[in-house]
């Protein structure tokens, strides 16, 4: 069966599946569908998580400011500047963090590159075949899902330090004035 026989065979009618020698190029084709959207699922995640770290700086940049200006208030107690210098660290962490899961910026893209394309037109390998390309974007598509996927753990753990940083600079800063006012 020719390569064409094979494509045309693999194409026709409802996509159930191919047997013998066609089965290989429909399984890669399969395979490469379900990778495409398991990458775009991991920019979806990117995405979310870039909202949620740049809506945590939002929200921990000003406070962190207002803190870090009261903690110099010269009319106010002891405990209450110590409350606001550790609610000033904690929502300056929190911006810090949420900060290293914006700038993450070094995504995988889907794909070969137009180098790796002219390289194959150029040279073309002796096993070159429609089976071949596909196995070769397979390839490329699981090492850039694999490095987002590390990525995304990555930002993941910056945004969730951040979240909490952010939830416990309360009790945190509420105990420390407590502390104060006891110890001093």
């Amino acid at each position: 069966m020719t390569e064409k026989e094979v494509s045309m065979e693999a194409n026709s009618g409802p996509d159930v599946g191919a047997t013998g020698e066609a089965f290989p190029y429909w399984a890669a084709q399969e395979a490469l569908k379900t990778a495409e959207v398991a990458l775009a699922e991991t920019d979806k995640s990117r995405e979310s998580l870039g909202k949620t770290a740049t809506s945590l700086i939002g929200w921990a940049l000003p406070l962190s400011v207002v803190f870090g200006g009261v903690v110099f208030a010269p009319t106010l107690h002891m405990s209450q500047r110590t409350a606001a210098a550790a609610g000033f660290v904690l929502t300056t962490a929190a911006v810090l963090c949420a900060f290293q899961a914006v700038r993450v910026r070094n995504w995988a893209n889907a794909g070969l590159s137009p180098d790796q394309w002219l390289h194959l037109i150029e040279h073309p390998p002796a096993e070159a075949s429609a089976l071949y390309i596909t196995l070769e974007r397979l390839k490329s598509l699981n090492n850039a899902l694999h490095r987002n996927d590390q990525l995304i753990a990555t930002c993941g753990k910056f945004v969730s330090v951040a979240w909490v940083l952010l939830l416990a600079m309360p009790a945190i800063a509420f105990l420390c004035g407590l502390i104060t006012t006891l110890v001093f």
